[in-house]
């Protein structure tokens, strides 16, 4: 497996309006690495909750993660 596992945190910082945040998530996720269902499910639950995104955002974001990882 390429890279190191990812937790959800570092995912979502991707969405995250703090800039450096999100670049080095970004930098992170280049690298490669690994996910779990789990790591998913907490993503889509805190872009619903808390985030406020719809069902299509959520699945978009999702779908775009599990492409780059």
């Amino acid at each position: 497996m390429p890279g190191n596992f990812l937790d959800s945190n570092v995912i979502l910082y991707l969405a995250s309006r703090q800039q450096a945040k999100a670049d080095r998530a970004e930098e992170l996720i280049a690298t490669g690495g690994t996910i779990s269902v789990q790591v998913l499910n907490e993503i889509a639950n805190v872009s619903r909750r808390k985030m406020r995104m719809s069902w299509v955002e959520t699945r978009d974001f999702l779908s775009m993660v599990r492409g780059l990882l």
